[in-house]
């Protein structure tokens, strides 16, 4: 019934909007700017045109009404406004507290008196709280919350305080500021999201939905954060992360601050059972060694009313001490500048620089990976982006953008190049790493319009952008990892370097139509997107161990090897339920398309990540397999990547089959109340279908052509007894070398229901806050043989019809993670100002623990592509999970005032309460000592206290 209607929906709004007058636009949703929508009348409520309203503030820009006594500001910075309005006959309007936020519209209804004594009214009340043009789910993180909210101060904790939004670790005082979380929302994979600066998308399109680079937390003036709903702009289902810089201005400001944190203000929270265990040399476990957050940030006018500047500089300084005692440390350095002008007041520019640049020693170091064994990274950032904004004729706006961002970073092993890898029995990794370089440039170019007709506004647009990927992988030694396999029995995984170059180019148009009637408003919305992604030539030396069966390589380039097409449709209605604005219902449908890895057209590449396996004995007690120790007569026990019948075969063991353009199909509706001045409150229910999923299986292979080759039994606490198949795929369906086929998952679906509620308190009587709640539920369907390759359940693919879905994660020093989107998350943070300059803060959120999928890793399944495998030993994913995480922080501020410097003292407290919560065990069975299994690997850092000082003016 629901897919019934919602199919009807969806050519409904086809229907309309390829009718509607509209024309293309942008590639995504690059919000950078917010808007002012003014309404003026006189005291009998009649419209009046021909009044000239003045806005000034970080922009300045005037406008006359029009027949309807409407007049549009669009494109503005975020920030607060100055709202003038005259008229002859009339007293002037001046309103000094207009708030503008990133993608938020501000709907101000302005009455003027005829004239009598006085010749200005000067109005108090600020921009209304609910936005009568909403179409979706967004939150806006001003730079008040930004600055005065104790966080870890970085995108991921704003993120994290979204409703709706799970990320995959803790960040207690900046612990995990180092690393990029993993994050998702409503169902939507973390491959999904996008991240945009300044109204330009910056996505790193090859490791898809995350950060090419790293942020200094005072460069931002706004945040948008969005999770749904019908804009056009919005290219896909994911969470679309927009953030705003700060820009000069006619009056100079500027700030400068300082963080500090060391392990003596660092208290304890392991248990002695748990330091006899996970508490390393130290026997207080993970621990902050120091932290340093400083720099600074000015701008101002060049030429008044012209010309302006600003730009920031910064580092942040992250050392962990790890279970070893050793050292994660990371150094962030940012350098950004923004340079604004005004030919006229209806033509604007601005130009944006930012270089980020990461270096991390140590990165991946934890319970399962020595120091040697991890990485040191490394490699800068720099996105440049240029914009006009054009004002013709009183009604028609539009936006050019241009930006190129030279991306990339390397990691190399820290144990050097020389150095074997090999895993013990415990499930460390040991010796070296490999060194791992890439590159990945984009260049990106956008159009965005609006124009009014009476009550209608016009979007239109497009865009187009280039992401080159071109990466190399080598493993150190003569490229053999070893796997201890009951020690000195082994698994020598023989390797061959890598090296891929791809590329995709994505263009986009869109067309919309808001169509406001009195107290509604319906949006009419179609998108086209075009994503296509080729292969370049490259290549790659033979393995040293084994060059007759993986010899040297070379690919063949291939343009357009994967083009995915969409025509998405975008409905959403609000109704005003009176005539005072104050409580709006909505609605909406939604269809969005994926976006495609820059990566995709390596499927096809003659060059693959590619490994052979065998059985192998260590003699001489070195803890690796040497080419002399490996037991090559036993045949190898597992391949990928290459067809060892024909192994200098120079074309591709995969092929591209017959894929489709993955979809999500959205439905909406919610309601937006302004409880009070400044207070307003909402509640939105969601419902995703997700279908059209590519996948890579083997080629022609599907669940039918796997038998059942075994059971795995046993009985372990808490499990109990268990009972699990497991299943080898038959000799004759395997395709030569193993290839692969990308092509869509036929009969597979997934499914999302969820709730979210929020309530925000701007800055205002003292105090200011915002709170969220949301529930989800995220299921996966398989309906046939094809929906399915191998039938085996895992701890990542339970393959139950109908189960939830689960998301493995890692990261820099953490255990695996198995995100299942809680059932509860609750957020909260606010602010209250004191007497005498003291101010409080506090942040907290609380969220159902992760799942716990018992497994048993290196079962031999006797299957000839994989022969050793992860069973699941629980019936469902969810029968355990993880504790509760609940993670409370809190401020102490005192602020001094010397008109017009302000001094800021901080003293943050973070983990207020010193939770222990258990974050990660090892779900292994197979694992022994003192990482086995069960094993608690990962608990929240301590409580530690944050020294700040901030000074701006």
């Amino acid at each position: 019934m629901m897919r019934s209607r919602i199919a009807t929906l969806m050519v409904s709004g086809a229907v309309v909007a390829v009718l509607m007058a509209a024309a293309p636009a942008s590639s995504t949703a690059q919000v950078s700017a917010g808007r002012i929508d003014a309404s003026v009348s006189d005291s009998t409520g009649a419209v009046l045109p021909g009044v000239m309203v003045d806005i000034s503030g970080p922009q300045s820009h005037s406008a006359v009404t029009d027949s309807l006594g409407e007049a549009h500001f669009l494109n503005l910075a975020p920030g607060t406004y100055t709202v003038s309005a005259k008229l002859s006959g009339f007293s002037d309007y001046l309103n000094k507290s207009i708030t503008v936020a990133t993608g938020a519209s501000v709907p101000l209804k302005i009455n003027l008196a005829v004239a009598g004594v006085a010749t200005q009214v000067q109005v108090t009340s600020e921009a209304p709280v609910v936005d009568t043009k909403k179409m979706g789910t967004s939150t806006n993180v001003s730079l008040e919350e930004l600055q005065n909210i104790p966080s870890a101060r970085d995108p991921w904790v704003v993120m994290q305080s979204v409703p709706g939004i799970i990320v995959d670790r803790v960040n207690v005082g900046g612990a995990e500021s180092g690393q990029q979380s993993n994050y998702q929302a409503k169902g939507a994979s973390g491959g999904e999201n996008t991240w945009n600066m300044d109204g330009i998308a910056i996505t790193d399109m090859a490791a898809l939905g995350s950060t090419p680079t790293y942020y200094d937390f005072d460069m931002f003036q706004d945040m948008q954060v969005t999770t749904g709903g019908a804009d056009v702009t919005s290219p896909t289902p994911g969470v679309q992360l927009n953030m705003v810089l700060k820009s000069g201005s006619n009056t100079p400001h500027g700030s400068t601050r300082i963080y500090f944190e060391n392990e003596s203000l660092q208290s304890n929270n392991m248990s002695p059972e748990l330091a006899s265990s996970i508490g390393g040399k130290t026997g207080k476990g993970n621990r902050m060694s120091q932290f340093k957050d400083y720099g600074f940030e000015l701008g101002g006018p060049i030429i008044k009313n012209r010309l302006w500047a600003w730009g920031a500089a910064s580092k942040t300084h992250v050392d962990l001490i790890t279970l070893s005692d050793t050292h994660d440390r990371t150094e962030l350095q940012d350098t950004s500048f923004k340079l604004n002008g005004q030919i006229t007041n209806d033509i604007r520019g601005n130009y944006t620089f930012f270089r980020g640049n990461k270096e991390k020693f140590g990165r991946g170091a934890g319970p399962l990976v020595a120091d040697e064994a991890s990485y040191n990274q490394t490699g800068p950032t720099t996105p440049q982006k240029g914009e006009v904004n054009f004002v013709l004729g009183n009604n028609l706006f539009l936006a050019a953008r241009g930006a190129h961002v030279h991306g990339g970073f390397s990691l190399a092993g820290r144990g050097g190049p020389d150095v074997a890898r090999y895993v013990d029995d415990g499930g460390v990794a040991r010796g070296s790493a490999d060194l791992y370089v890439t590159n990945r440039p984009q260049n990106t170019l956008s159009v965005d319009g609006n124009t009014f007709r009476g009550h209608h506004e016009l979007k239109f647009g497009f865009g187009w952008r280039k992401a080159t990927v071109d990466s190399s992988d080598v493993y150190p030694a003569n490229g053999v990892v070893t796997i201890h396999n009951g020690y000195p029995d082994m698994i020598a995984k023989i390797t061959r370097p890598g090296h891929f170059l791809t590329d995709a180019v994505y263009s986009s148009a869109y067309g919309g139509d808001t169509w406001t009637m009195d107290r509604m408003t319906l949006n009419l919305g179609l998108r086209w997107d075009r994503q296509a992604a080729s292969l370049g030539a490259a290549s790659v030396p033979a393995s040293p161990v084994l060059p007759n069966l993986l010899p040297a390589l070379t690919a063949t380039p291939a343009d357009n090897a994967v083009v995915w097409n969409a025509v998405s449709p975008r409905i959403g209605l609000t109704y005003a339920l009176n005539d005072t604005r104050k409580t709006i219902a909505r609605a909406s449908y939604s269809m969005y398309s994926s976006q495609l890895n820059a990566t995709a057209a390596g499927t096809i590449s003659a060059i693959q990540y590619s490994a052979i396996y065998y059985y192998a004995v260590d003699t001489n007690n070195n803890k690796i397999a040497d080419p002399n120790e490996i037991l090559f007569g036993l045949g190898n026990i597992g391949y990928y990547g290459f067809d060892p019948l024909n192994p200098t075969r120079l074309s591709t063991i995969n092929q591209i089959g017959k894929y489709s353009t993955p979809r999500t199909q959205e439905v909406m509706f919610g309601m937006d109340h302004e409880l009070m001045r400044n207070f307003g409150i909402s509640g939105t229910f969601t419902y995703r279908y997700f279908n059209h999923f590519d996948w890579t299986p083997h080629i022609g292979v599907t669940s039918a052509n796997y038998t059942q080759t075994g059971t795995l039994t046993g009985t372990a606490d808490p499990i109990g007894s268990f009972s699990t198949p497991f299943y080898a795929i038959n000799p004759s369906a395997i395709p030569p070398g193993a290839g692969r086929s990308y092509e869509e998952r036929q009969g597979y679906h997934q499914r999302y229901l969820g709730f979210e509620a929020s309530a925000t308190k701007r800055m205002s009587n003292h105090w200011m806050a915002r709170f969220g709640f949301s529930t989800n539920d995220h299921r996966e369907y398989f309906d046939g043989p094809g929906a399915l390759e191998d039938p085996t359940p895992g701890p990542a693919s339970p393959n139950i019809d109908g189960g939830h879905v689960v998301t493995q994660t890692g990261g820099s020093g953490k255990s695996n993670i198995y995100m299942v989107l809680p059932q509860y998350q609750f957020i909260a943070n606010g602010m209250y100002q004191m007497k005498w300059g003291f101010n409080v803060g506090a942040n907290w959120v609380m969220r159902q623990g992760y799942a716990i999928p018992y497994f048993r890793g290196a079962v031999a399944t006797g299957d000839q592509l994989l022969n050793l495998k992860s069973v699941l030993a629980v019936d469902d994913v969810t029968r355990f999970r993880l504790p509760a995480v609940n993670s409370l922080d809190g401020r102490v501020e005192k602020a001094f005032k010397f008109h017009p410097v302000n001094l800021m003292l901080d003293l943050d407290i973070f983990n207020l309460t010193n939770s222990a919560t258990v974050l990660g065990r090892q779900y292994d069975l197979r694992r022994t000592g003192p990482t086995g299994y069960n094993q608690i690997l990962e608990i929240m850092n301590p409580r530690i206290l944050r020294l700040g000082a901030r000074l701006n003016f």
